[in-house]
């Protein structure tokens, strides 16, 4: 702008009056406001979606390690040490010692027939004529290793027959780990910063997970999955609000859907390979703890989080930040806006925002949505897991499976990415529990294994979206103050959905189906449920309590998302002023 125009701007400002120009020129008092003038799509953002790589990793090997290190054959019987000792063939010894039963695998993986099989042999008697009337439970078992290659450490413990719940206790117990790393991070997290929280999460996982490959008994086991359990959940719920923070409004969808989308699913779909050929459950222990030493490079590769230190007061970090930005995105800014933005946050109640957790429960609209979001995180979850751990009931290769369904994840993330910006959060949030809902019916119906298998892909699909939508919409609705305690109290309730879901996998020993039904209810529930939340996009994160309690009041149930272009329009006519 010459000069000549500069001073036609400066009088056409004073003709307008100091209320339209005040209208017309926002104010630059919330990170929201000041992030487009240094880039918000910039080379900045697209090297933090790279940094997010080795937390998506982290993720996806802390969640589903377990399942490769517990894993069990779906062939076991009872050993009998004389039969192995004359060296009869695994067949020949199920045919001799074990009662036969109507379905697979066609025997009794828990009782033996009550014989002396010592006293037998050493009579010479014809083992092939003899029939026993009575059986006996196992005290210890062989394993059929020819579809799980190797010796896992429930296998090592015979945590199999009335010892099998142990293996869902473990897992359990892993959860619960996960609830006390989601107060103790939480908390860091909202009074320390956000990196250090990530550090000390991500410390405790690398400990436990090393720990785990030393375990011998089921205390010390269970002991060593605590520990690693303090990091899940924050491990990626961390660096994925300071990604989300950093990015354009209208960019959030690709942070979610497709770089944590891209990274969890690679990660997961080689997973199970890395335990297939590594074929030993304490060196896959190593070899999936490794992601975790991203812990030493951890401030070099994600920046602590603006909105803290907006927070916090600390202006002079949020200066500093802005500034790195545009230089790496090469961007000029007008050097005002660095001025007006203190002097307007120096002016502002905003600084004094100060939160707790309980903070969300005392004004009504923001206790509706953080008690939904509840609800719709854990029932999503107990969906999840729940077609995760009924991948062993199907009788297919669990490894073919289990990277199967964790391929869907990328191509639910792309699909996602393109419909949520068009239909909205809530929208695709009722569609992909909706169609979760049939797709588990569908498998409890069907009878062909194939079908059956595809049907749960399908599921998988659908609720890879789901969650894709449950991280994204606790990141977007609740305010900044208390984003990551709020997000962390969401996921505490999620957890504990986690910590029982492999109890509800185990009642298939009661039905069959059981498993199935109970989860089509609990996605029908979340599908109904989500309907109820205010929709967020195009809009702006919550800055302080107040503005999350406002949050879609001018939303009605029956309203369609659209993007609102006034905030972007301000922002254009406010760049042609200042210039």
């Amino acid at each position: 702008m010459n000069d000549g125009e500069m001073k036609n701007s400066k009088d056409l400002d004073k003709s307008m009056g100091p209320t339209e120009t005040t209208r017309l020129r926002p104010r630059l008092e919330t990170f929201d406001d000041v992030l487009p003038y240094v880039g918000d799509n910039g080379r900045y953002q697209w090297l933090l979606l790279l940094a997010l790589a080795p937390f998506g990793v982290i993720y996806a090997f802390l969640y589903f390690s377990q399942f490769f290190i517990t894993i069990t054959p779906k062939e076991y019987w009872c050993k009998i040490d004389e039969l192995v000792e004359a060296n009869f063939t695994e067949e020949e010894r199920i045919r001799l010692s074990i009662p036969k039963a109507v379905e697979y695998p066609y025997y009794d993986r828990c009782h033996q027939k009550d014989l002396n099989f010592a006293d037998i042999l050493n009579s010479g008697k014809d083992l092939h004529s003899l029939e026993a009337n009575r059986t006996v439970g196992c005290n210890r078992w062989e394993y059929n290793f020819t579809q799980v290659p190797y010796a896992s450490v429930a296998t090592e413990l015979d945590w199999v027959c009335d010892r099998e719940y142990l293996i869902s206790t473990a897992q359990a117990i892993f959860f619960c780990g996960s609830i006390l790393g989601g107060f103790i991070i939480g908390w860091i997290a909202d009074h320390k910063g956000r990196i250090p929280a990530l550090m000390v999460c991500n410390s405790l996982g690398l400990l436990g997970s090393v720990a785990t490959a030393s375990a011998n008994s089921f205390w010390s086991f269970a002991f060593c999955r605590f520990l690693t359990g303090l990091a899940y959940d924050n491990c990626i719920d961390i660096p994925l609000i300071i990604v989300l923070e950093y990015m354009a409004v209208e960019k959030r969808t690709l942070v979610v859907n497709v770089a944590f989308g891209l990274y969890f699913a690679v990660a997961s779909t080689v997973l199970p390979w890395m335990a297939y050929y590594i074929a030993n459950w304490r060196y896959f222990t190593y070899v999936s703890a490794l992601p975790l030493l991203s812990v030493f490079i951890t401030p070099w590769i994600l920046p602590e989080s603006a909105r803290w230190y907006v927070s916090n007061g600390k202006l002079d970090k949020v200066v500093e930040k802005l500034r790195k930005i545009a230089r790496i995105n090469r961007v000029n800014p007008d050097p005002r806006i660095y001025q007006e933005f203190t002097s307007n946050f120096e002016t502002s109640s905003r600084k004094h925002d100060t939160a707790t957790v309980f903070d969300l429960f005392k004004t009504p609209r923001l206790a509706r949505n953080t008690v939904l979001l509840v609800f719709f995180w854990s029932l999503t979850v107990i969906c999840f897991d729940g077609h995760v751990y009924s991948l062993k009931l199907i009788q297919s290769s669990v490894f073919v499976s289990f990277s199967l369904a964790c391929f869907t994840e990328l191509p639910a993330g792309l699909l996602l990415a393109l419909l949520l910006d068009r239909w909205g959060r809530r929208l695709c949030g009722f569609l992909t529990l909706a169609m979760t809902c049939m797709f588990s019916i569908a498998e409890l119906l069907l009878v062909s294994m194939p079908a059956k298998l595809a049907m749960s892909v399908m599921s998988r699909f659908c609720l890879n979206m789901a969650a894709n939508i449950g991280l994204q919409y606790a990141a977007e609705l609740l305010p900044t103050p208390v984003r990551s305690q709020g997000v962390s109290l969401i996921h505490i309730f999620g957890i504990v959905a986690h910590s029982i879901t492999p109890y509800i996998v185990d009642t298939a020993a009661i039905w069959q189906g059981l498993p199935m039904l109970i989860i089509s209810t609990a996605s029908f529930m979340g599908a109904m449920l989500v309907l109820f939340l205010p929709e967020t996009l195009g809009q702006s994160l919550p800055q302080t309590i107040k503005q999350g309690e406002e949050f879609g009041n001018d939303q009605s149930f029956w309203s369609l998302p659209q993007r609102k272009k006034s905030h972007f329009n301000g922002l254009a006519h406010y760049h042609s002023c200042e210039r």
